[in-house]
């Protein structure tokens, strides 16, 4: 699995993280268990999951600042989840470069989103990045 394929693994589990009553370690171990071809990036997948849920109350703060004439709460979760993943990869993870990081994001988004999910996700991660 490509690290295309693992970023768009950790959005599928932060989006459905909430759902779920299992502890994190519990529900990691069941999300990988049909993900066989996650083996070059399983260390990625398991510290960016658990780095976004750690910091979700930081990440969250950092993503209202530039969300303009929305709240957080009326996202679509998925969405939200994009954001998170990508606003971590951001701020905590040096071995990824912000372009690629935003860029990835707005793919997603694109793939999976509403029609305008990628333009909003776009401008909120610029301005994000410009903030730093």
């Amino acid at each position: 699995m490509s690290r295309i394929d693992a970023r768009e693994a950790v959005v599928f589990f932060i989006y459905q993280f909430d759902f779920r009553a299992e502890t994190i370690d519990e529900q990691i171990d069941i999300y990988l268990k049909d993900k066989e071809d996650l083996n070059d990036d399983i260390e990625y997948f398991k510290s960016t999951v658990k780095g976004v849920i750690s910091n979700r109350d930081a990440l969250d703060e950092s993503i209202t600042k530039f969300l303009k004439n929305w709240s957080l709460d009326r996202i679509p979760k998925l969405d939200k989840a994009i954001l998170e993943t990508a606003v971590y990869e951001i701020s905590f993870n040096d071995d990824i470069p912000t372009s690629v990081a935003i860029n990835e994001a707005v793919r997603l988004a694109k793939k999976y989103g509403t029609d305008d999910s990628y333009s909003y996700i776009n401008g909120v991660l610029s301005s994000y990045e410009k903030s730093l």
